[in-house]
């Protein structure tokens, strides 16, 4: 990538979109606050992009460089290249094909819309990298998004947290417990901390842990870590 994900932003940023906990569940991390706190401290690299793709100048830019960040992606997973070329080289074109649409869109939502409608088939493209997409190519724009869209991987995660309904596809960040509606804890951050982390998340819930280890107001700060989730 000509920009943040190959590190030409200083950051040597490219999230892990696999959690390394077993499926199992990691017993170290045995409340909400430690999940949230290791998701942090294994993606501070989202803040260092969020500041380099609102720095670029023009939507074409941003484009390729989200569509470049997919690249990148492959080297997040323990399968060598899991998202196949050919859904690379169909993303790239797709994206540079449908600038004029992104263009009109008028906020994050419509432009996560369009983009998961271009992208969201194709084959090793999950809604997690789908998501990331919108929101890499959404900052250009200054666009960001305030909702959780459980369709972009979240389903899972935020389910082990509150009741869902079937149909919903989306969920307002206050139904959440008060840890993951913390003023310094971005909404991009809870979307991919509940996509990332749901094996954790659902381990948590079948030990049912007490309301108070799921409800702990506190915030995690960016430095030391509980384990890896």
């Amino acid at each position: 990538m000509g920009g943040c994900s190959s590190g030409s932003c200083g950051s040597g940023c490219h999230p892990k979109i696999v959690c390394p906990c077993p499926e199992a569940g990691n017993p170290e991390i045995d409340s909400l606050e430690k999940v949230v706190n290791c998701y942090w401290q294994n993606h501070q690299s989202l803040a260092a992009e969020a500041d380099y793709y609102e720095s670029l100048e023009d939507l074409q830019t941003a484009i390729a460089e989200a569509a470049d960040a997919l690249d990148d992606e492959n080297l997040g997973y323990d399968t060598p290249d899991a998202i196949p070329a050919t859904s690379l080289t169909a993303a790239r074109q797709a994206l540079a094909a449908a600038e004029s649409q992104l263009a009109a869109c008028a906020d994050f939502d419509a432009l996560y819309q369009a983009i998961d409608s271009k992208l969201g088939q194709l084959s090793g493209l999950t809604p997690a990298l789908v998501y990331l997409t919108a929101w890499r190519i959404g900052l250009q724009a200054g666009f960001a998004p305030t909702v959780i869209y459980l369709d972009a991987g979240a389903r899972e995660g935020a389910a082990a947290l509150v009741e869902l309904e079937g149909d919903e596809s989306r969920v307002d960040r206050d139904r959440l417990p008060p840890i993951l509606r913390h003023p310094d804890l971005p909404v991009e951050d809870v979307q991919l901390c509940l996509a990332i982390c749901k094996r954790q998340l659902q381990w948590l819930g079948s030990k049912s842990y007490e309301a108070s280890s799921l409800d702990s107001p506190g915030m995690p700060g960016r430095t030391g870590g509980s384990g890896n989730a």
